[in-house]
């Protein structure tokens, strides 16, 4: 019975591996994504392109600033995708 509290679905190991990349995992949480990235490739495929997402984004040097005029823009398409 010990399996079945520790065993996690793919949607709570890409939570956990999200999560794990903030530094904002229990140690339990750890554990049980340690165990079902063992037998789920899928999930370890997962957690490398993450791994390299985030290392892209931080690594990049981009000055991206809006005007004010582009910011209402894209705040109210946001806003109209939203109530479709």
């Amino acid at each position: 019975m010990i399996l079945k509290n520790t065993m996690i679905s793919c949607e709570s190991a890409t939570l956990f591996i999200s999560k794990q990349e903030e530094n904002k995992l229990l140690l339990s949480d750890t554990l049980k994504l340690w165990l079902h990235l063992a037998i789920c490739k899928f999930c370890r495929l997962f957690k490398i392109q993450n791994e390299f997402l985030i290392h892209q984004l931080q690594h990049t040097h981009t000055d991206v600033s809006l005007s004010e005029k582009e910011k209402v823009a894209l705040n109210t398409k946001i806003i109209s995708e939203m109530k479709k």
